[in-house]
């Protein structure tokens, strides 16, 4: 109990300063599901035959990806030389080649720790899928992170930004309370929350992202393209089985939330299995309900109710009602060089006399690296399906979040094949070459099938169909831990574009992004 208060008092000293999250060396802290290392541990994996434990579970602790760093060099020494493995050492290793002190550290006698690092960083994108096609995305901030003892730890990353696209955008504030008058460049929240354990469970409570799955253009059932999430967890890891949970409070207007579980096993170095159910509902009496874990949530739209209902819900729908989606993922590494993947998701099917069409989606893809000298090659193809009215249903409990998809990024209705050939020369450089089909009908989340519309084909596209067909080459240039610049260039050719037929597009897609710390 000293711990968990001291946590919490913690969370709201810590809220009252500025700061962002990845640039620590704090050992509780989380990776940011977003952090290019999880990639390099994907190549790692692949290359040695040896995956670090729950990597389809994200986000993981430093201190547990540095120990699968410590034993794989064990196991495999010359993993050691790898560029992947270097490149992961500067996050995880103060005193790794290439790392980078946060600018303040200080450390107390009872293992208390804190350590704060200013950031910069650049985002220009030009590209018909922006909407606008332009997206300007400049923050300055500073990553705060408070260790309370061996165990506990706070994170905040706070920062001043301009107005800018995408589920980890900063939302328009327009600019009559903006850092300067009439400019909109305004004060957010990327990511702040506090992670503490009692007794073999570790709890979570504030903003963060999640990631479960294995997919590398997005997972399908919890990606991380939505907003961050604000909400209560727990994980707890049990030999070879890890149990997660979370409850999230998508809006407390209308009362809406996000629930889910997940188990993981990971029976081999090399395979890892994972089992996910997620729940939409509304009600904050019912949030505790889902908070009971291995419950199946299909029970609480079951059990018998009486009374309780809202009257501005004539129907009593929005609280006896969910919706509920359940996912299977499994990543297995065949031989050294070579790793498979793949997930299924199914949002509805009927069983019964009830015609329901059929609502799931599922994602497959093949990972390939083979060392070059102290340089490496490695290639990734990828194949997603997602059907359409998936994630929808009539009574609005939608899998969404502030208008972005929480499942897949580009949502449902949606065929794309993905590929590309990387060359790592050295830790600090990375040639890409990609090359994208993608087909996206005109069914989005929020447009449920209806007993009305009768009889439908899911597997069938919606309206008219926008075709995109694109190359594109990368050029990442990451010398330090703490210096990170990429561009991204190519040729797209979009038929229908805007889902107007007749109406087709040509470009030059590119992006620009850079991020220093100190």
């Amino acid at each position: 109990m000293k711990r968990l208060l001291a946590a919490i008092i913690a969370w709201f000293v810590v809220c009252g300063a500025p700061g962002p999250a990845c640039a620590l060396y704090l050992p509780q802290e989380r990776i940011p599901t977003d952090s290019p290392i999880y990639r390099d541990l994907e190549r790692l994996a692949t290359r040695y035959g040896v995956s670090a434990a729950f990597l389809t579970t994200r986000p993981l602790r430093r201190i547990s990806v540095l120990g699968y760093m410590r034993e794989l060099e064990r196991l495999v020494p010359e993993s050691a030389s790898d560029p992947a493995y270097r490149r992961a050492m500067r996050f995880l290793d103060p005193d790794a080649p290439g790392a980078v002190r946060p600018l303040l550290h200080t450390e107390s006698d009872d293992g208390g720790r804190l350590e704060a690092s200013p950031y910069a960083s650049l985002l220009y994108s030009e590209d018909t899928r922006n909407n606008p096609e332009i997206n300007r995305d400049y923050r300055l901030g500073v990553v705060l992170g408070a260790q309370l003892d061996t165990s506990s730890i706070v994170v905040a990353d706070f920062y001043e930004g301009n107005a800018s696209q995408g589920g980890r955008g900063t939302p328009d504030f327009g600019d009559f309370n903006s850092l300067v008058e009439g400019v909109n460049f305004n004060s957010w929240v990327h990511e702040a929350y506090v992670d503490f354990p009692v007794s073999k469970i570790r709890f979570l409570f504030g903003r963060t992202w999640l990631r479960w799955g294995p997919g590398e253009t997005g997972t399908l059932a919890l990606s991380d393209a939505a907003p961050a999430l604000d909400l209560l967890g727990a994980r707890g890891r049990f030999g070879k089985v890890r149990y997660d949970q979370f409850v999230s409070l998508l809006d407390p207007g209308p009362q809406s939330y996000l629930a889910g579980h997940r188990l993981s096993w990971q029976p081999t170095l090399g395979l890892s299995v994972g089992l996910t159910e997620m729940a939409r509902f509304d009600g904050t009496s019912q949030a505790i309900l889902y908070l009971i874990p291995f419950v199946p949530y299909s029970f609480w739209e079951k059990r018998p109710k009486t009374g309780g209902v809202s009257p501005d819900d004539s129907t009593g729908e929005q609280l006896q009602k969910n919706n509920v989606l359940w996912s299977a993922d499994v990543s297995w590494v065949a031989r050294p060089g070579w790793r498979v993947y793949g997930e299924f998701l199914l949002d509805d099917y009927s069983f019964s006399s009830d015609y329901k069409p059929d609502m799931f989606g599922y994602q497959a893809g093949v990972d390939w690296r083979r060392p070059l000298g102290d340089d490496a090659m490695g290639a990734l193809f990828e194949y997603t399906r997602v059907h359409n009215f998936t994630y929808s249903v009539y009574h609005n409990h939608d899998f969404a979040s502030d208008g972005f998809p929480i499942g897949y990024v580009l949502g449902p209705d949606v065929q794309r094949l993905a590929g590309e050939l990387s060359l790592e020369h050295g830790a600090n450089w990375e040639i890409a070459v990609g090359a994208e089909w993608l087909r996206k009908g005109e069914g989005q989340v929020g447009d449920p099938w209806l007993k009305e519309d009768g009889e439908v084909d899911a597997s069938e596209f919606q309206g008219v169909v926008e075709k995109d067909v694109r190359v594109t080459g990368r050029v990442t240039y990451s010398p330090l831990r703490s210096v990170r610049l990429q561009a991204t260039a190519g040729h797209g050719r979009t038929e229908n574009w805007r889902h107007v037929a007749g109406s087709d597009e040509e470009g030059v897609p590119f992006a620009l992004s850079a991020r220093l710390e100190w």
